[in-house]
Parts: structure tokens; sequence; C-alpha cells
């Protein structure tokens, strides 16, 4: 009894991190309830990625800030879960967590920082805007899908197979809609593109996972 006490106690912090979550949803919702609506159904409907884009709207804007945060929020517990499968632990401890959120965070400052020095050094905004726009806004659509994702996984199923295979759809699903609202620009600049594949999405994932595990 007392044992099944401090498990229920130690689980607490992943309840409160999708509170938290949640919160968040709801205060985007409360002040930019038609921006969140387009972002969350963006993944079917390119459309709105390309107003978007052509509006060029602000990083740092509440909305922005908002749901960038929620996203983090969403890729450091998916990561943590998935940590958790890999080292086959049983237990949901908190300072696995925080050990994942540092090195997650520090993924995210230095590829934001990296990404914005290129596009100052060689004046890429304007002409790669939309690519920017959809990379971003199809990771805030998905974020939606692992919110529910990782519920159904921590409160019901504790399946690997789930997460795992719920979580390389979601991220095939948005890779494939970078392709298809981007195909014009990804054609005239395939080396670029490529480059950044490598560069941005696939090395920095290989270095995180090696120093997570």
């Amino acid at each position: 009894m007392e044992a099944l006490q401090r498990d229920i106690l130690s689980n607490n912090w992943i309840t409160i991190i999708f509170l938290l979550s949640l919160a968040v949803l709801f205060f985007l919702k409360l002040f930019e309830a038609t921006k969140l609506k387009g972002y969350a159904a963006s993944i079917f409907n390119k459309g709105f990625i390309e107003i978007e884009a052509e509006d060029n709207p602000s990083l740092f804007s509440f909305f922005h800030l908002g749901f960038s945060f929620f996203f983090f929020l969403m890729i450091t517990i998916t990561g943590y879960f998935c940590t958790n499968i890999y080292s086959q632990r049983t237990v949901f401890l908190l300072q696995d967590y925080i050990h994942v959120f540092n090195y997650v965070l520090l993924y995210m400052i230095v590829r934001f920082v990296s990404i914005s020095l290129l596009i100052l050094l060689f004046e890429l905004k304007q002409r790669i805007s939309l690519f920017l726009i959809s990379t971003r806004g199809f990771l805030y659509s998905i974020s939606i899908g692992l919110l529910f994702l990782n519920i159904i996984y921590f409160y019901s199923l504790q399946s690997k197979y789930l997460l795992i295979t719920g979580l390389g759809l979601l991220f095939l699903v948005r890779f494939f809609m970078i392709l298809m609202i981007n195909k014009n620009l990804i054609i005239k600049e395939l080396f670029y593109f490529i480059l950044y594949l490598c560069a941005f999405e696939l090395a920095p994932l290989f270095v995180l996972f090696r120093l997570i595990f």
C-alpha cells in the first residue's frame, strides 16, 4: 500500500506537466482562437500556412511564444517516455525528466540561433519564409497530436509500440507536408534542402540521442 502511494506521488509531476500544457492551450484559445484552430489543423490545410507566410508573423508574439512553449513541453515529455522505454525503466523519475529537459532545451536554442544567423548572413528570410513558417507550423500541429498520444500512453496503455509508432507517424506526416508545400523551392534548391535536413534535423537529433543515452 505504501509503495503504491509512493508511485502515485512520484507520478504527480507528469500530471502537472499535462495540466500546464492544457493551461497554455486554454490561454491561446482565449486570446487567439482562430489562429490556434488554424495551426492545429494546418497539417490538413496547407492554405493556412501559405496565408501565415504572407503575413510574416513575429516569432516573439504572445501566440508563437506560447505555442513554442507548449511544443517544448510535449517534445520533452515524449523524449522522456522514450528514454524510459529505451532504458527499460518502470518508474517515472523527475530527475530523469530534468535531464532530458536540459538537453532538449540546449538543442532548441542552438538550432534556433544557428538558423537565425544563417538567414541573417545570407539574407534568406524573404526567399524561404514559407519554408520556415511551414516547418514551425507543422510542429505546432503535431504537438497537439503528441498531447493526446502522451496522455493515452501514460494513463492507459503504456505500450511502447503505441508511443513509438504514433511518434514516427506524426513526424513522417510533418515531413511529407513540408515536402508538399515547399516542393518548388526544394526542387530549385535541392542541395541546400539536403544540407538543412542533415545539419538541422538529423545530425542534431543523433547528437541529442547520444547525449541522453
